[in-house]
């Protein structure tokens, strides 16, 4: 799936040379440090993973990361956003092999920034017969320098026949914490309804936001039925949410009761307040976007009543 970054042109930046990288980590550990203090007063919501047999939650807001193996390797912006999104609160990393260099870079940034024990990381799938699915997720384990992957998801429900059974018996042996299957295209839900349905999952990955609620007929109360996870992609609907009210304020009602400061926090905040999401992950390779993606997952969330309001502001 893809994750564009507000829908507007992120800043172009530099590849990070390994001299370079530490230096980098640490001038911006202290600045993200500094500047994240009092957003981090208030713990981020957490929710827990249904089928986790610990008891395990996910910060409600996370990052996807397909434009990550774009411009270069880890450069200044890829690196600030794992560290904000750290500093304030989160920890779900989405990424796939289909994501260009995605999950190499982050694999170099994790290792830079010794961030790995501190995330979850998800990743995906999108291979074609046991040959090449086996060969794919073993590189997965190489390119994100990591022995052990918290959540891989046959992506776009490629082959699940095949890739589903495989990623289950690693996970059996530990490589996996937990499988899953993903699709961001409003049509393909009932083929996921069947394969959440028919297959013992513990997450899914879809596409909700304020304007495709489709998932809230079928998906999402299958996902509670089931005891599925919930992870939300474009839950900014590809920037097209955000370019409808630029340049306007956020309402004074949002403002007040929500803790809202942007648009982007308020759309945010209406994924994640449905009972069955988890857990959001907008894309983006700037930090001053995750640093205000992370402020949906602090203060109040949205009532039912509240939602509808949210719900109102782009219907008109």
């Amino acid at each position: 799936m893809i994750h564009l970054d507000r829908g507007f042109a992120a800043p172009r930046s530099q590849p990070v040379s390994r001299g370079r990288f530490l230096a980098l980590s640490g001038a911006m550990l202290a600045a993200a440090a500094a500047a994240s203090r009092p957003a981090v007063a208030a713990e981020m919501t957490r929710k827990p993973i249904p089928r986790s047999k610990t008891g395990e939650t996910l910060p409600v807001i996370g990052v996807g990361t397909n434009r990550f193996g774009r411009d270069g390797g880890a450069t200044e912006n890829k690196i600030g956003v794992i560290r904000t999104l750290l500093d304030r609160g989160g920890a779900v990393v989405d990424t796939a092999e289909a994501y260009g260099e995605s999950e190499a870079v982050l694999g170099e940034i994790f290792t830079g920034l010794n961030a790995r024990p501190k995330l979850f990381v998800a990743s995906k799938l999108r291979r074609t017969g046991r040959a090449d699915g086996v060969a794919t997720m073993e590189n997965s384990f190489k390119r994100l320098r990591t022995e052990v992957i918290d959540l891989m998801m046959v992506h776009n429900l490629v082959d699940t026949a095949t890739q589903l059974p495989i990623m289950q018996e690693w996970k059996a042996a530990g490589r996996y914490r937990y499988v899953g299957a993903s699709h961001s295209s409003p049509e393909e839900q009932e083929a996921l309804a069947e394969v959440m349905a028919g297959q013992e999952i513990d997450v899914v990955q879809l596409n909700y936001s304020v304007d495709v609620r489709g998932p809230e007929q079928k998906l999402l109360p299958l996902a509670a039925e089931r005891g599925i996870a919930v992870m939300a992609n474009l839950p900014l609907g590809r920037g097209r949410l955000l370019e409808k009210v630029r340049g306007q304020p956020v309402p004074e009602w949002a403002a007040k009761e929500l803790n809202c400061t942007s648009y982007a926090q308020l759309l945010l905040k209406f994924v994640v307040s449905h009972p069955a999401v988890t857990v959001a992950i907008p894309g983006t390779v700037t930090p001053k976007y995750m640093a205000d993606n992370v402020g949906a997952g602090l203060g109040p969330m949205p009532t039912e009543a509240q939602r509808a309001r949210i719900a109102a502001i782009w219907a008109a």
